[in-house]
């Protein structure tokens, strides 16, 4: 159901890089993007459960360099209005390709981050508005720590079941959960970015998209769609990254033409807010790659 004017959410006054903040009606959404620079477009994905903020640091590194676009997917942040459908990988994808379509942007190069990774390569897939270069930071394109797979089937009880879903609402509000979340990610945040993440994962509704999103996600059938992907992947990960097996992530990506490995070990779960200067040295460097390209 599209969201009327007294349940759209506000953005907070110290929202990073609020100032380039705008909201567009694509796919029967209202979404909050983010805008700024001049040059090629860079388009920048979250992962689950994030938002914009999750490129507070690394969007004003590559102004200078490319318009840079950076939204929150359906259901997360500020962009409200999503189907269960849309929440799906597919689903996801298409309502981000009708966001571009709107706005009339074709993204030179993306960067996405976790699950983030996998809608771009969902939709370079689908060969839809698709970047020319891929970025993938922690890309989420396997199944998730232990833990992470105790939880998927649980997941999708939770997204069906409202009870269930108003049980787990309670719990995370308190904000535990939400603080033993991020610890595990192996990262270490500022209390700022901290609160703001913290904020996300104690929102009833946005819990509610992010296990939705889970419930759906179908990684294997994009795996399989990755030798037919053209462009250019490069992969942002580290070693001792806790959500993400390192070795794992190699193996699932094998099959890509063109993948580059970025070592950046040592380094948790949330590279962009450890590293931000590192991951936009990456993009830029993409950027002058593609440049650099006859034709």
């Amino acid at each position: 159901m599209p969201d009327t004017e007294d349940q759209r959410p506000v953005i907070p006054a110290d929202w990073p890089n609020a100032d380039c903040s705008m909201f567009i009606h694509a796919a029967g959404l209202r979404w909050h993007v983010q805008r700024a620079g001049r040059g090629p477009v860079a388009l920048l994905v979250h992962g689950t459960a994030g938002a914009s903020h999750t490129w507070r640091d690394v969007l004003p590194r590559l102004t200078p360099r490319a318009d840079v676009l950076a939204v929150d997917l359906p259901g997360h942040g500020f962009t409200t209005g999503a189907t269960p459908d849309q929440l799906s990988l597919h689903g996801m994808t298409a309502a981000l390709a009708d966001l571009l379509r709107t706005l009339g942007v074709a993204p030179v190069i993306a960067a996405g981050h976790s699950a983030g990774a996998a809608v771009l390569l969902q939709l370079a897939s689908s060969r839809e508005v698709a970047p020319r270069s891929i970025i993938g930071v922690n890309s989420a394109l396997v199944s998730l720590n232990p833990l992470g797979q105790l939880f998927l089937p649980f997941s999708r009880a939770l997204a069906d079941l409202a009870p269930l879903r108003s049980v787990v609402g309670a719990v995370m509000e308190s904000g535990t959960i939400a603080r033993a979340l991020l610890r595990s990610t192996g990262s270490t945040l500022d209390p700022a970015q901290e609160a703001r993440y913290v904020a996300l994962l104690t929102s009833g509704e946005r819990v509610t998209a992010a296990l939705r999103m889970m419930a759906r996600w179908d990684l294997p059938a994009l795996v399989a769609t990755f030798p037919s992907i053209v462009q250019p992947v490069t992969l942002i990960h580290s070693r001792n990254e806790p959500w993400v097996p390192w070795d794992d992530l190699m193996a699932s990506t094998r099959t890509l033409p063109d993948r580059t490995v970025v070592d950046v070990t040592p380094a948790g779960h949330l590279i962009p807010d450890e590293q931000p200067a590192r991951v936009a040295a990456v993009i830029t460097a993409a950027l002058d790659a593609l440049a650099a390209r006859p034709g």
